[in-house]
């Protein structure tokens, strides 16, 4: 069994041309997406590097401290965050797959993935939020400048990882409504095409 038929697609490798014909519509929308897709992880990747983590600790329910003796910096990519990297790469490819192949089944899979990640993402786009104002508000009691740094690290980081995660929940939306929208394009072609064959055979 080939590639295509495993996903499920109607092209083979010696149809590139018609891949280029037909890649229009839904499809290219769901090829673009997928490529800012993996824009947006690289560029969290890079913003990982270098930031800044103090412990934190929360007193009586709202009293926030934030100890200062244990701030670090993390000038490396860690281990984390290059499995997130694979993973988010490896489903992404999903997407690829469905545009550029036509493949139902793929477009179906990365569909319902995208819209699990949308919520999920959506959800720690608006706690990594409320992660900066309670920051920021513990930031006004800090004396020391050296740990203010830090924290301030911490609030910036923080801040572009809301609105790094909130673009992405936006992407993946867009990814599930043209996954389904390729799906709903390739069935009606393949309609189309088993009609047209039948038309045909009647004629001969």
């Amino acid at each position: 069994m080939g590639f295509a038929e495993l996903i499920g697609a109607p092209w083979t490798q010696s149809d590139w041309p018609g891949w280029r014909q037909q890649l229009r519509g839904p499809p290219m929308k769901l090829l673009v997406i997928c490529i800012l897709q993996v824009l947006v992880l690289f560029i969290g990747l890079i913003i990982g590097i270098g930031k800044s983590e103090c412990e934190v600790s929360i007193h009586g329910g709202s009293d926030i401290e934030i100890n200062c003796n244990n701030c670090k910096t993390h000038p490396y990519v860690s281990w984390q965050q290059l499995v997130l990297l694979f993973v988010g790469l490896i489903v992404i490819s999903l997407g690829v797959v469905a545009a550029l192949w036509r493949s139902r089944k793929m477009c179906k899979i990365y569909g319902i993935i995208m819209m699990i990640y949308a919520f999920v993402i959506g959800l720690t786009s608006l706690l990594t939020g409320l992660d900066t104002i309670v920051l920021s508000s513990a930031l006004e009691h800090i004396q020391d400048s050296v740990c203010k740094t830090f924290v301030s690290s911490m609030i910036g980081t923080s801040r572009m990882n809301a609105i790094l995660y909130a673009l992405n929940c936006i992407l993946d939306c867009l990814g599930a409504i043209y996954a389904i929208k390729s799906k709903e394009l390739f069935d009606f072609q393949e309609i189309a095409n088993h009609h047209n064959e039948f038309q045909k055979s009647l004629l001969l």
